[in-house]
């Protein structure tokens, strides 16, 4: 009863893939600033690629984690609110997110060639990390469009009729 007042677990439920999924979001947006930063450094180019192979790999590695966490969590907690067919309106709404989420990893094999030849490349003057991290950025923009910021927006559809419902 005393946990009512002042935390509501089932609104916890409804706002979670919300969350996790602006967190994802935030992720793609970060990565994108300080990946694209170092691509667009023309008249440095050559110091790029000499640092490019190990400051993605420390970026890649690092950030995996995340996007586990987020992903999951937002593919988990919208299924369970569509699951739980609560109110007619939203469930589809975290269904649809959850799916969307879950099409983030379907560029994985798109995408994994491009972690690799970034780690791989040469770290010299003339290695390519430059051409590689913006392969890696093509298809993270891609990806970006096409799934998350649509998951998010299923969440956000899903969250705002579900709260309503409460």
């Amino acid at each position: 009863m005393a946990s009512g007042l002042f935390f509501d677990p089932l609104t916890l439920l409804r706002v979670a893939p919300l969350v996790t999924s602006t967190a994802s979001i935030v992720i793609a947006g970060d990565s994108h600033v300080f990946l694209s930063a170092l691509v667009s450094l023309k008249q440095q180019r050559a110091k790029v690629n000499e640092v490019v192979p190990r400051y993605f790999e420390a970026f890649f590695w690092s950030a995996l984690p995340s996007i586990f966490i987020t992903y999951g969590v937002s593919i988990t907690f919208g299924l369970v609110n569509s699951y739980s067919r609560f109110h007619a309106a939203s469930w589809n709404w975290y269904a649809a997110g959850s799916a969307l989420a879950f099409a983030h990893f379907a560029f994985v094999p798109k995408i994994m060639w491009k972690v690799k030849d970034a780690i791989d490349a040469k770290e010299d003057p003339n290695g390519g990390g430059v051409n590689a991290i913006q392969g890696w950025l093509d298809v993270h923009h891609v990806r970006t469009a096409l799934v998350d910021i649509p998951a998010w927006a299923c969440f956000l559809v899903a969250t705002v009729k579900a709260l309503k419902s409460i």
